[in-house]
């Protein structure tokens, strides 16, 4: 019996793992608060009677951590959906890093790697930034129904609310998830791909500009700033303080987050030859060309992610 949970609870925890980092917009505190869920429901096995399928079950501890987890910490933000686009040669602010959501490696949430096409607008970084503007109640009520497909007599149950409460906060909720939505996004083709990372290596400015949207958005967390535009963008990166940075060479690696291509970027920081992991971009492809570049600088965006943590010159 023991081995039957076990073997159960590692069948739906990327879906946990899913739901709680929609919640909650870290992935690193989603891995804790999905593997505190299931040693929840480990401990009370005993308890579970099959009056509901296991799947809802799990949910709704899931759920429960984290608004109890949501109830000890503080909203969590995308620094293009917070403020407006600025000029290209504006001095840098910089956030604590535990302000800002963080990128998912698809290795995580999707272990089945078809599932991530179908599924990439549920973890799509505007999506989980959108969340967090709900309150945790609202929010667990639209990911329950809108996500996992319960019933509002469900959510009611799970979340301890009334019928009309849950549709009351379902209302609320759409409208302002509805009020920002995002374009869909589809994979580049493996040419094009491959000739953005291409463009960074190489320190190829033209190619890299003529492979961006004219209005991109570029951000780069924990600096709260970002650019609207591909000229705009051009200008940050001839900017001294980036073409100093970009001289001194970088290399990348092609990986994948929030069911998007991103990219792992290596920067020589001591001088010695060696390029060590610098930051995360994950990006945004419409009709070929990039729409949205979200650059995580800095190690606590790296979490969960396979990568080498240096690569020789």
């Amino acid at each position: 019996m023991a081995g039957d949970f076990a073997a159960a609870f590692a069948e739906h925890r990327p879906a946990l793992l899913r739901h709680c980092y929609r919640m909650l917009g870290s992935f690193a505190e989603a891995e804790d608060v999905a593997q505190e869920a299931l040693l929840r429901a480990w401990r009370a096995r005993g308890s579970y009677g099959g009056e509901a399928p296991l799947a809802h079950w799990l949910m709704r501890i899931a759920t429960n951590a984290c608004l109890n987890a949501l109830a000890r910490g503080s909203q969590r933000l995308l620094p293009q959906l917070e403020r407006a686009p600025v000029p290209a040669d504006t001095p840098m602010e910089t956030l604590e890093a535990a302000a800002w959501i963080t990128p998912a490696p698809d290795s995580a949430l999707f272990p089945d790697p078809g599932r991530a096409a179908e599924a990439r607008e549920t973890v799509a970084l505007a999506f989980i930034a959108l969340l967090q503007r709900l309150p945790p109640r609202q929010r667990a009520a639209l990911l329950l129904k809108d996500v996992v497909g319960w019933s509002a007599e469900e959510i009611a149950a799970a979340l301890e609310l009334t019928v009309s409460s849950v549709n009351s906060a379902l209302h609320r909720a759409r409208q302002t998830m509805g009020a920002a939505a995002v374009e869909p996004a589809a994979d580049p083709p493996p040419d094009v791909l491959g000739a953005y990372v291409r463009s960074w290596e190489a320190r190829d400015l033209e190619a890299l500009v003529a492979l961006l949207r004219q209005d991109v958005a570029f951000a780069m967390p924990p600096h709260a700033l970002w650019f609207r535009g591909a000229e705009t963008v051009r200008a940050f990166l001839q900017t001294p303080r980036f073409a100093a940075f970009w001289a001194r060479g970088l290399r990348a690696r092609p990986t994948r987050a929030n069911g998007l291509p991103a990219v792992a970027l290596y920067h020589p920081i001591a001088g010695d030859g060696v390029f060590r992991l610098h930051s995360l971009q994950v990006t945004r492809f419409q009709g070929g060309a990039v729409a949205d570049v979200t650059t995580f600088v800095g190690p606590h965006y790296l979490h969960g992610f396979d990568l080498p943590p240096a690569l020789e010159g």
